[in-house]
């Protein structure tokens, strides 16, 4: 029996059975990865506490039938927080149902997703962090990772850096200046302000210990928001029911 170990946030859980689950593992090597779990809801299984949902584990797998089983488990961290606010768990289910749906498996991306998503995590159970601001690193860095990062380094035409007005076109993720927008006949574009463009900028562009090290306000807040919203689910080509969650949730 081969064994094969692996650091992962369990992202969803669905009942099978009396006793069993099967687990969504955000992993680090391979994207995320569909685990049984086999008598995890019984009192005396060992790994319970590691097999919960947001729960960050070192798992211990074997591969019977072209499926993941759980021999044993490790916890390293639990983010309790997360689930016990309902606009915190509304949030990160959404962003559990778009790494779930947007498959991605190479290593290099599953570290990088894996490392952005328990920061996510670190932040909300903290509160040191607005939900709308994390969201908006969430939906950025998440398509800039798996190769669909939008092109704002300058206009798409004269390469000019800045100017007082500046145009993001949502459907080809590209940057236009005041003065080239005009001849980009047939394209909607939004115009944002200096302080949504280095927002975008940051998020897509800066290292990533420095990622979360900026803040946004008011109507900025705002429309980053809806631009890495609508960048998001443009480009994914899907809506998702925990996102509309998630807004009812805001607005009540």
């Amino acid at each position: 029996m081969q064994l094969t170990t692996v650091s992962g946030v369990v992202i969803r859980e669905r009942q099978s059975g009396d006793n069993d689950k099967f687990l969504d593992i955000l992993t680090e090597t391979d994207g995320v990865v569909e685990v049984m779990a086999k008598g995890v809801k019984k009192f005396t299984c060992q790994f319970a506490s590691a097999s919960q949902l947001y729960a960050y584990s070192k798992f211990c797998l074997t591969q019977r039938r072209g499926r993941y089983y759980i021999e044993s488990a490790e916890t390293i961290k639990i983010f309790y927080p997360v689930r016990e606010d309902i606009e915190k768990f509304s949030l990160v289910s959404y962003f559990s149902e778009i790494l779930s749906f947007a498959r991605f498996s190479d290593n290099e991306s599953s570290r990088d997703i894996l490392r952005l998503f328990l920061n996510i995590l670190y932040y909300l159970s903290e509160g040191t962090r607005d939900t709308e601001l994390l969201k908006s690193i969430f939906e950025l860095r998440f398509m800039s990772e798996t190769g669909h990062m939008p092109d704002v380094v300058g206009c798409n035409i004269c390469k000019t850096y800045l100017t007082e007005k500046m145009y993001f076109v949502i459907e080809n993720g590209k940057l236009y200046c005041e003065n080239c927008f005009p001849l980009c006949k047939g394209k909607g574009g939004v115009c944002i302000s200096n302080p949504v463009l280095h927002a975008i900028r940051h998020i897509v562009l800066t290292d990533f210990n420095r990622l979360f090290n900026f803040r946004l306000t008011g109507d900025s807040m705002k429309l980053l928001s809806q631009i890495s919203e609508n960048y998001l689910l443009t480009h994914i080509g899907r809506r998702f029911q925990t996102l509309d969650f998630y807004k009812n949730i805001k607005i009540n």
